[in-house]
């Protein structure tokens, strides 16, 4: 069984040692930020309940959760996704529960989701490094993969392009199986590639998150538009320090 390589990094410039350079031809690092040590690596479609549906497996589910968006939402896309891979693309990025999960080839904005406010445990940022070409998915790969990919979406809004959005597709459990996380497949499979928690203690969570800002990595930068901008102005109103009171004078 293989191992998940645990990493400890109480700093901003621990976190950049962590952080890899391209490994070679579409062998580019991926991470993916979350809040919390303890959540699990799985895709939004999982964390739904297949039972209380009327489908009988994650795949008619993930289907019909498909189809109605395209019936539906086909007009507000903006284009005409040609693939199963673009739709899916489309319908993680708005929301609605796919077998992807969201990551980044910007290892500073998977540490900008670690650092979340709001949650007291500690953050974690995944890292894989790829140990072959084929894990990303080439843009004529019209069918889903039985296998865990990655997915370079072919259209991106303002914020995919800011944030250097790509996606882990994740294998559909059969029928109504429990899904499987991706730490498990990872310990039990085979394929070549390496993963990382790198823990990000709850304690620094917020001083690390104020770096970033510093960095050009705030809310509004990744989320352009009014819905950043009003993110930045509502976690401004807790950015404040008097570590440099002694650079004025006193009146």
């Amino acid at each position: 069984m293989r191992e998940i390589e645990n990493i400890f990094v109480e700093s901003i410039e621990g976190f950049l040692n962590e952080m890899v350079p391209r490994l070679g031809f579409q062998r580019n690092p991926i991470y993916r930020g979350q809040a919390s040590e303890g959540w699990t690596l799985l895709p939004t479609l999982f964390r739904e309940e297949v039972a209380k549906t009327q489908f009988k497996s994650w795949a008619e589910l993930e289907g019909a959760l498909l189809l109605s968006l395209k019936q539906k939402g086909r007009g507000e896309v903006g284009y005409e996704p040609t693939t199963e891979l673009e739709w899916m693309s489309v319908a993680e990025h708005y929301g609605l529960p796919t077998r992807f999960s969201t990551w980044s080839e910007n290892a500073l904005v998977a540490l900008y989701f670690a650092t979340a406010p709001n949650c007291d445990d500690d953050g974690v940022v995944w890292r894989i490094l790829p140990g072959d070409a084929d894990l990303v998915i080439t843009h004529d790969y019209e069918q889903i993969p039985e296998r865990p990919r990655v997915y370079l979406p072919q259209r991106s809004t303002p914020a995919m392009l800011n944030q250097k959005t790509c996606y882990l597709s994740h294998p559909l459990p059969s029928e109504d199986a429990t899904p499987e996380s991706f730490e498990e497949f990872f310990e039990l499979g085979t394929d070549r590639l390496h993963l990382s928690k790198i823990v990000i203690p709850a304690a620094e969570k917020e001083f690390i998150r104020r770096r970033l800002a510093v960095m050009g990595f705030d809310s509004r930068t990744l989320f352009p538009g009014l819905h950043g901008l009003c993110g930045q102005i509502r976690e401004e109103i807790y950015s404040h320090t008097d570590s440099f009171e002694w650079v004025f004078p006193n009146d």
